[in-house]
């Protein structure tokens, strides 16, 4: 069973270095992208049409699939009130039905997307011909990452819990990058 924690483990780490590579890959593209628009703005005083609403796609999918890189590493902030209060025998319980509740969120987050890809399908940008599936796809595609990050953790804290690292936010990116 350790063995199989192992490889989750690993597949686990590589989907979070490819999401991290693309969110690098994204900022960069929306710094371009925005410093384009204000050096054609104001230095050249011909303002690209294009350039707000291509940076603002590029970063809603940098939130997306930072918020997914976020759950795998445990960088988001957490309400402690509870967690400090129960016995150290329910701490895993306790950890176990958070993951869970990320889960049924990206759960949502999947099946609600799918639904809006549907009714954008025909939709297109307004000032770049592109179809609105794109930035909407955005969406499904992090409730998969934030589904695929929790359903790991939940099985191998149960097949093997030595196994799991609580590496923290600094640990854990620069053990990535």
């Amino acid at each position: 069973m350790e063995k199989l924690a192992r490889g989750l483990m690993l597949v686990d780490d590589i989907v979070l270095k490819i999401n991290l590579f693309i969110c690098s890959c994204l900022l960069l593209g929306a710094v371009i992208v925005a410093g384009l628009g204000v050096v054609f703005r104001f230095v050249l005083h011909d303002s690209l049409s294009w350039s707000d609403e291509v940076s603002a796609y590029l970063f809603v999918w940098l939130t997306c699939l930072g918020a997914a890189a976020g759950v795998k590493l445990r960088a988001h902030p957490e309400v402690r009130v509870l967690a400090d209060r129960v016995p150290a025998a329910f701490a895993p319980l306790l950890q176990d039905f958070t993951d869970c509740a990320i889960l049924a969120l990206g759960a949502v987050f999947v099946l609600y997307g799918a639904d809006m890809l549907a009714l954008m399908g025909t939709e297109t940008a307004a000032s770049i011909p592109i179809s609105m599936v794109y930035p909407y796809l955005s969406i499904p595609v992090c409730g998969a990452l934030l589904a695929f990050h929790s359903l790991v953790r939940i099985v191998v804290s149960h097949l093997a819990p030595q196994a799991q690292s609580n590496a923290t936010l600094v640990e854990g990116v620069s053990e990535h990058l």
